[in-house]
């Protein structure tokens, strides 16, 4: 079963008059599907709990990037207004945002218990559920998010992502299209569907997808990291290539790290550039001469470009760095086989 990759913060944003986020934590493998925090922006007019001044204050905090203090009003507010609904989802976004998971959900259940239909304290609840492994609540409450707001593409997304999980693709399926149908421009939706369909034997129709998935990828490693890999699996050594340069150059040069570089100077590889990947694991032992992995990836490299001599030494430094590490065993055998190639 493929893991999701999560996001350490939720992504506030303004969703008509509520908050809403709907999530996750830290980057996962190459072949996981990435856990947008998508937002039911497009949603029809429907009714929302009132915002008081307080919560209006802890919302522009929360915009701020301030969840604790935004968390101070939050709490003031429901002091002074126990069963206000709309202060308790916000303080479970502000607590979520700060890490305190547990807190997070109380507040969700609370705002939920309040007004059983707030499709956005069931789909941010559904997320954390799912985190935790409990499908069956997180698919429930995401049908519920899905009915309560039927123009909600997060909540179609997330069922989806949920769905999947399960095992149930056909049903996955059908509400990843129905969340594209909703918001044709939800790049990781988008991304997440091709990937699907790749798994169910529909590369031809995922290449399409990835493809026309580029304009909204422009710009977020996240998404391009993704399309990376659906190019990849479905066979498209040269688009994978591409869109994993696209991935690096996405951020900033100060946030690029060896592991990113490592992976893409494989997408370089793969794409027959062996001189490009080459002086891309040269980049990253520049950036940090101790990452093993990029001293054994550079030794394949160099062995295959029969530049023996050099791939010896980028072996030893990796069996010095990572002795008992994951390609350990290869590094010793490929040693062997440079020192007889000499």
């Amino acid at each position: 079963m493929r893991k999701p990759i999560q996001w350490s913060l939720p992504v506030v944003t303004v969703c008509g008059a509520l908050l809403a986020c709907g999530g996750g934590t830290q980057s996962g493998q190459p072949d996981t599907h990435v856990d947008d925090r998508l937002a039911a922006a497009s949603a029809p007019k429907r009714e929302v709990p009132k915002a008081s001044e307080l919560v209006k204050q802890g919302e522009q905090k929360l915009q701020a990037q301030d969840p604790a203090g935004a968390q101070a009003l939050f709490e003031q507010a429901i002091a002074e207004a126990p069963d206000d609904p709309r202060a308790h989802l916000d303080l479970g976004i502000a607590l979520e945002m700060q890490g305190d998971v547990d807190g997070a959900e109380a507040s969700y259940r609370r705002a939920i218990q309040l007004q059983g239909d707030l499709a956005e304290a069931l789909n941010n609840l559904a997320v954390l559920r799912r985190a935790h492994g409990d499908l069956d609540e997180a698919v429930a409450l995401l049908e519920r998010a899905a009915q309560a707001n039927p123009g909600s593409a997060a909540a179609q997304s997330n069922l989806a992502l949920a769905l999947e999980d399960k095992g149930d693709l056909p049903a996955a399926e059908r509400a990843y299209r129905k969340a594209l149908s909703l918001d044709d421009s939800a790049v990781m939706t988008r991304v997440n569907l091709a990937l699907l369909l790749i798994d169910l034997g529909k590369g031809q129709e995922a290449l399409k997808h990835l493809r026309q998935s580029m304009p909204e990828a422009e710009g977020n490693r996240a998404a391009l990291l993704a399309r990376r890999n659906g190019f990849r699996r479905a066979g498209d050594a040269d688009a994978a290539g591409a869109a994993m340069q696209a991935a690096v150059a996405a951020g900033e040069a100060s946030t690029a790290t060896p592991a990113l570089l490592s992976e893409l100077a494989l997408a370089q590889r793969a794409a027959g550039d062996r001189e490009a990947a080459i002086a891309t694991l040269e980049k990253a032992l520049q950036m940090d001469a101790k990452y093993a992995t990029a001293h054994y990836l550079l030794g394949n490299m160099l062995a295959g470009a029969k530049k023996f001599t050099e791939a010896k030494k980028h072996y030893q430094r990796y069996l010095k760095l990572d002795p008992n590490g994951p390609h350990a065993k290869r590094a010793r055998e490929r040693l062997e086989m440079v020192r007889k190639a000499k």
